[in-house]
């Protein structure tokens, strides 16, 4: 099992001192950066085929405002984690899917990244996203007119309704792929531009994407998406 916490950034005040008197300088506003990702996984069981749980979801805490992915033990089911709620998704077998909500007892998961910020920061328009590469940049700009211009881990939240979406459950003995069109959907995951490795994040688009749709009651991996104009993008504040 392979934990990762990673800090908060720090920053200090500095004290100047002229003419026998000492002046505190305030420190500058420094953004939430660099978020707290708790990691599970065990890519060496997993590249032997061995898909054991590293985590029981019983040993987990999830708040509100949690974010997650991952695989359950034995790649039963495709996790997304949103607002605080476990979704485990898979194929049905006759073509669709099936999902439950919240875990049974004794169930854990062999990969999952949470994070579980303190707030959002205010939601922004976006237009013209198309793809997933889009949806990155979208979150790559955010991100620096928020003030991250250097190592970033963000949690973020899309809210809107998709023109059409590519989405998969990469879950065994069966994977399911799917085509979704003309919902409203939530896409939300981590945005991390390092230990991308670690966290599963598709290096140059720097994201790795799940997608909720609450009309069809399933969520999954999202592959491919145009989204519709006026979409809001959330990215974590805390």
């Amino acid at each position: 099992m392979t934990v990762s916490q990673w800090a908060w950034p720090m920053a200090a005040a500095g004290v100047l001192g002229a003419a026998g008197c000492a002046t505190a300088v305030a420190p500058a506003a420094a953004p939430f950066c660099t978020a707290s990702v708790s990691s599970f996984s065990d890519p060496e069981a997993g590249a032997r085929g061995d898909y054991s749980p590293n985590v029981l979801f019983a040993d987990l805490t999830f708040t509100s405002t949690s974010v997650g992915y991952g695989a359950a033990g034995g790649r039963s089911d495709e996790i997304t984690l949103a607002n605080g709620v476990l979704h485990l998704a898979r194929p049905d077998g006759a073509g669709g899917h099936a999902e439950r909500i919240g875990a049974a007892a004794g169930e854990g998961a062999y990969m999952l990244q949470v994070v579980s910020p303190r707030a959002w920061r205010p939601s922004v328009a976006v237009e013209g996203l198309a793809s997933l590469d889009d949806v990155g940049a979208a979150i790559a700009r955010a991100a620096v007119e928020a003030g991250c211009a250097g190592e970033t881990k963000l949690a973020y939240r899309i809210e809107g309704r998709i023109v059409a979406a590519e989405w998969s459950l990469d879950t065994l003995p069966q994977r399911g792929d799917f085509t979704t069109s003309n919902q409203t959907a939530v896409i939300t995951g981590l945005y991390a531009s390092v230990d991308q490795a670690r966290h599963f994040v598709t290096p140059g688009r720097n994201i790795h994407a799940h997608i909720v749709f609450p009309g069809l009651g399933v969520a999954g991996h999202l592959k491919s998406v145009i989204l519709a104009p006026r979409a809001r993008l959330m990215l974590q504040g805390g």
